[in-house]
């Protein structure tokens, strides 16, 4: 919580983190405040995962805070899933997607306890406020050894899965054969987001939303919009979709094992722009991927 003090009043508010550890805070000072990736919503999050309008924190009358999930779009609170609303207590995490989360704070940390963080030292002992300056840790040679022995040990590991690309591990991992099988689901999650279409328009644009209006007339959005076409055509049309997406989620592995993570995140997000459907696996997965690659803090 120290590393909140610089906030100042004890209002309630959200401290949002996101890909690269990058940290905000907004103030809950309204009954209702929207969350999601739309410019329309109060605290907009510029993440393909997320929906135009994915969630919604609302102040109860005894001040209590609550989460509400829109349409299907996930939320994670207490690692459970929100299924409508959830009472948020001081100190709990929502998820909204795997890069995308917030820590509901009541009021900063005490004034003794940030000087108590700065002062005891890992041995329990007070440092002296003068002392010899310690070696920045990026310039120290054991830890840059260590980092670059586990650095390897990673990427070989990644590469070995990669190439195996089947085993009884290979639906859980990012392999070949993952991909394969993830490719093989889209015609499934399209007819999938068409029921949800019929069933729940909002919903279908909490799924779909925010790519429904692209020019193309053959895209999977384009598709999710239409009844038409069905059966051996529909997997016609979806085959041009698959490939593409295929051909860019290998490509994004790749440059995932070559340790070109800003390439591997880019090729991911082309990859979700092909199936931009958060219920759909396909989708998941290269989102899953972008937030693996995107999880180095970085370098102050």
């Amino acid at each position: 919580m120290a590393l909140f003090s610089f906030i100042s009043g004890s209002k309630p508010r959200l401290i949002q983190t996101g890909p690269g550890g990058k940290v905000r805070a907004h103030a809950l000072d309204r009954p209702v405040l929207t969350i999601g990736r739309s410019a329309e919503a109060d605290i907009a999050v510029d993440d393909p995962y997320l929906a135009p309008i994915h969630a919604r924190i609302e102040r109860q009358a005894d001040g209590a805070h609550i989460v509400r999930r829109m349409g299907l779009n996930p939320i994670v609170l207490r690692n459970e899933t929100v299924l409508q609303t959830a009472t948020m207590a001081p100190g709990d995490v929502i998820r909204l997607g795997p890069a995308v989360s917030f820590q509901f704070v009541t009021k900063p940390a005490g004034k003794d306890e940030a000087e108590k963080d700065a002062t005891v030292g890992p041995k329990g002992g007070k440092e002296a406020a003068k002392g010899a300056p310690k070696k920045p840790l990026l310039k120290n040679p054991v830890f840059l050894g260590a980092v670059g022995v586990v650095y390897l040990a990673l990427t070989g590991g990644v590469a070995y899965s990669l190439l195996q690309g089947d085993g009884e591990d290979g639906a859980e991992g990012p392999t070949a054969a993952r991909v394969q099988a993830e490719a093989g689901q889209i015609a499934s999650c399209l007819e999938s987001a068409r029921r949800l279409r019929a069933l729940s328009p909002a919903s279908f644009r909490g799924s779909v939303g925010g790519h429904t209006t692209q020019s193309s007339t053959t895209g999977y959005a384009a598709l999710a919009m239409s009844d038409e076409p069905v059966g051996d055509a529909l997997a016609d049309a979806v085959a041009p979709i698959a490939d593409a997406y295929r051909r860019a989620t290998l490509a994004g592995l790749a440059a995932e094992v070559r340790g070109v993570k800003q390439e591997a995140s880019r090729f991911y997000v082309q990859a979700f722009n092909l199936v931009p459907d958060i219920n759909c696996s396909a989708a998941q997965f290269v989102m899953e991927r972008r937030t693996v690659v995107e999880a180095v803090p970085e370098e102050e």
